[in-house]
């Protein structure tokens, strides 16, 4: 299962991003990606320790209510982990 995360904050550094979501996603993560950071098109990936997707949805649901340097988190479970769905 694979976990999107867009809408970060163009002035938040990939290492940033990274301990951010390794905080808040504790043990279900197992890989995290950040992609343009410092743009505003900057996303992220997460592979998740699970397959089953409601808990990737549930996961997914957290994240936005999360805010990042007072900005709105966006966040898509993915079986496939296609980062074309994250702004949709």
């Amino acid at each position: 299962m694979h976990l999107l995360i867009w809408n970060l904050p163009p002035r938040c550094a990939a290492a940033d991003v990274r301990r951010f979501l390794e905080h808040e996603l504790g043990a279900y993560a197992t890989e995290i990606a950040v992609y343009g950071a410092g743009t505003p098109d900057a996303y992220a990936q997460a592979k998740l320790a699970t397959d089953v997707p409601y808990i990737g949805e549930a996961i997914a649901q957290r994240l936005c209510h999360q805010r990042l340097l007072d900005r709105p988190l966006r966040a898509r479970a993915s079986v496939f982990g296609d980062a074309s769905t994250r702004l949709h």
